[in-house]
């Protein structure tokens, strides 16, 4: 489904919102951070490298006095709950939103050919990441409102040549948006929305995706309206036309 919006020629203000980017030092993610600080909002970006920190405060400029950012993985049970303790403490009461950007490229010639270890690991960097993400930081959102949201790719619904490890694990990763999205609406304060990037707008470390109509800063844009509420429809909305950012416009 693609997405629905409201007339916003005036852009819906995040000044007053608490977000959490899991993944917000990566190739999309740190765009994602962009767009949202650029909108107002507090931006809490945990990481288990501080040099990838460092360098994130650095791309935003100014804008860094309302970045928070924390060492630790966000993904491991007891940090990751050490994190969610702790932006209650500077952030009260918690985020007002939660964007998952999580995973990472795993090539596969051949399934027949790939370890039990590699498959285990796509497991961990997609599925297991977001349940963790979302295990930790749902329950607080459904104590006072806000959205979730989960940020997947084409190879969740299709495969080609390379792709079987993160196809497999991010169409797991697809069900459980879905799954989650389902558990948690008769909760009507709390959105949960997955999005996919369609393959021409994958987003490589220069922003960008050689030929590909949709850019790295368009998809942070994109994000930042879903979570400001300009953006709505789902459980899964798809990215993958320049006529969906006419709302950004």
């Amino acid at each position: 489904m693609t997405g629905s919006s409201r007339d916003h020629r005036a852009e819906t203000t995040l000044a007053d919102r608490h977000v959490l980017v899991a993944g917000g030092t990566g190739n999309v993610g740190r765009h994602v951070v962009a767009a949202l600080l650029q909108r107002g909002a507090k931006v809490v970006v945990p990481s288990r490298s501080e040099g990838k920190l460092d360098a994130l405060r650095s791309s935003v400029g100014e804008a860094s006095e309302r970045l928070v950012t924390v060492v630790g993985d966000v993904t491991d049970e007891k940090d990751g709950a050490r994190i969610r303790d702790e932006i209650a403490g500077w952030l009260p009461p918690g985020p007002d939103a939660v964007v998952a950007s999580l995973g990472r490229w795993a090539n596969a010639p051949s399934m027949l050919a790939a370890t039990r270890a590699e498959l285990v690991a796509t497991l961990e960097d997609y599925v297991l990441a977001h349940f963790m993400v979302a295990r930790t930081f749902l329950p607080v959102l459904a104590e006072h409102g806000g959205s979730y949201t989960s940020i997947n790719g084409p190879s969740a619904f299709g495969t080609w040549p390379g792709s079987g490890l993160v196809s497999i694990a991010t169409a797991a990763q697809s069900m459980l948006a879905r799954v989650l999205a389902a558990e948690i609406a008769p909760r009507e304060s709390v959105r949960v929305t997955e999005l996919v990037i369609h393959p021409s707008a994958w987003i490589g470390p220069d922003g960008t995706r050689g030929g590909g109509p949709i850019d790295g800063p368009a998809v942070g844009r994109y994000v930042a309206a879903i979570v400001a509420g300009d953006v709505t429809g789902g459980p899964t909305l798809r990215l993958d036309s320049h006529e969906q950012l006419e709302v950004l416009a």
